[in-house]
């Protein structure tokens, strides 16, 4: 059972339960936008549930910081900025890779009458506009859109790589290419 706590908003006049600060964070994106409020806080790793196929370990937190407010044509964004490092599993070796996530997202908070306006523009990240935004799910779609597909260490780095170049050099194709060299030259 979810234990709340009630909270009376005296500017707004109204009564509201929040959340205790360990549980995840939930916005009106619209709301927090048009307000300009900020949220700052950490999101541990093990919770990102869709990001736990790329992960090697589950270990550490990552920092972010949401500030709502308008872009330069008076529309609704959201700025998210997250960072912090990820163990990713390297596709070669399978062995852990350390990845520094630092995640810098520009999102405009799209309506239903924005629907059409923003058909033009490619470069344009948003979300829409939902009285229970889960922020926590947020930052994971914006870290999966950032960490590497395929993530491997440098090839001199991975254990694998190099261990394929020592085996390559003693391969029996090797040396069956050599002696058929060696019998064109003679």
């Amino acid at each position: 059972m979810d234990f709340l706590l009630f909270c009376f908003d005296r500017s707004r006049r109204k009564h509201y339960y929040a959340p205790f600060m360990s549980a995840r964070a939930v916005i009106d994106s619209l709301e927090f936008a048009r307000s300009g409020r900020h949220l700052r806080g950490t999101v541990p790793v093990a919770e990102l549930a869709r990001l736990a196929d790329s992960l090697y370990d589950a270990g550490g937190e990552l920092t972010l910081h949401l500030n709502g407010g308008f872009d330069d044509r008076q529309r609704p964004r959201l700025q998210l900025a997250v960072a912090g490092s990820l163990n990713l599993k390297c596709q070669r070796c399978l062995g852990s890779f350390a990845y520094a996530v630092a995640v810098q997202s520009n999102l405009l908070v799209l309506t239903g009458q924005a629907g059409g306006e923003t058909a033009g523009f490619e470069d344009l990240d948003g979300i829409p506009a939902d009285a229970h935004t889960d922020v926590w799910s947020v930052v994971e779609d914006e870290i999966l859109l950032a960490i590497p597909l395929s993530p491997r260490h440098a090839e001199a780095q991975c254990s694998q790589a190099v261990k394929a170049a020592a085996d390559r050099a003693e391969s029996p194709f090797a040396v069956l290419a050599k002696l058929t060299q060696e019998r064109i030259r003679n």
